[in-house]
């Protein structure tokens, strides 16, 4: 069996997630065309919580325990008494049935799929699936980080086309813009301060909202060069996308340089983090104090 202690994955094994995430987002798309089936909710820390998010979580749970029957599940919306043990996990899937369910709820599309799975503390595998473009972004160690597309919304033709994905170099100044990717309701008072630092060294700055795990992956695509995250976000939120973006040649890391690891906390919320392509000392030099 692939997913245990010492399994190697194979791209078939990655293909295998990716439709579960496939069919997540099919459950999740025949509630967000109809506003009536939504049925929102306000969980205790103030988030919204929609029929949509347990639907995907169904799906998922069933799909990944067909794949692999002994591995525990982490996700979003699990009760507390499946997480009561979970520090004796080896390892775990990951999970966040609908990240961004804010976007869902103001119809952007900006909303993915996120399944990852940790092995020992480390992410090593991730997919992150775009129900409403069909788009997924995948990755696991050894296999490099891949774009795929395909013909329908569903995101399950034949077709479907595999296209690895790689980061951008980090622009010498006066080159071009630099790039930032960024939250539309977390942490602007501190991003603002740091895009002006970044000014202060590379003239021109670039800053382009987005939702969800997206902003993750498209720094690990090279469409954006960094996305520097103040405020909260959770272990789900960021474990599949950080596989893509260490796959792709990028870093995910905490304010003292260091890769987020999974799982071994008491708690699941993750502090502030830079997401970049390249040089994330370089980055971090320039942070302001949060």
């Amino acid at each position: 069996m692939p997913f245990d202690d010492a399994g190697v994955v194979g791209r078939e094994d990655l293909e295998a997630v990716r439709r579960v995430a496939i069919a997540a987002g099919q459950a999740i798309l025949a509630i967000y065309e109809d506003p009536a089936r939504w049925a929102v909710q306000e969980k205790s820390d103030a988030s919204p919580l929609t029929a949509a998010d347990l639907a995907a979580h169904d799906v998922i749970a069933e799909g990944l325990r067909q794949l692999a029957p002994t591995i525990a599940l982490l996700s979003e919306e699990s009760a507390e008494d499946e997480l009561s043990q979970r520090a004796t996990w080896p390892s775990c899937w990951v999970v966040d049935p609908l990240d961004g369910t804010r976007e869902f709820l103001a119809r952007n599309g900006e909303f993915s799929v996120n399944i990852a799975w940790v092995r020992g503390g480390r992410a090593v595998l991730g997919v992150v699936h775009g129900p409403v473009t069909g788009i997924s972004y995948v990755a696991a160690e050894g296999l490099g980080a891949w774009r795929v597309a395909a013909s329908d919304a569903g995101g399950v033709a034949a077709e479907a086309v595999w296209q690895p994905v790689r980061v951008a170099p980090l622009p010498q100044p006066g080159e071009r813009p630099l790039r930032l990717t960024v939250s539309r309701r977390h942490g602007l008072e501190q991003l603002q301060v740091f895009e002006t630092a970044l000014q202060e060294v590379w003239g021109m700055v670039e800053s382009v909202p987005a939702g969800s795990a997206f902003k993750i992956c498209a720094v690990a695509e090279g469409v954006a060069d960094a996305y520097p995250r103040f405020g909260p976000t959770s272990e789900w939120d960021t474990a599949a996308a950080q596989v893509v973006l260490e796959q792709a040649g990028g870093h995910l890391v905490d304010l003292h340089g260091r890769p987020f690891r999974y799982n071994e906390r008491d708690t699941l919320l993750n502090g502030h983090f830079l997401a970049v392509g390249s040089e994330p000392a370089r980055w971090l030099s320039m942070l302001p104090v949060v």
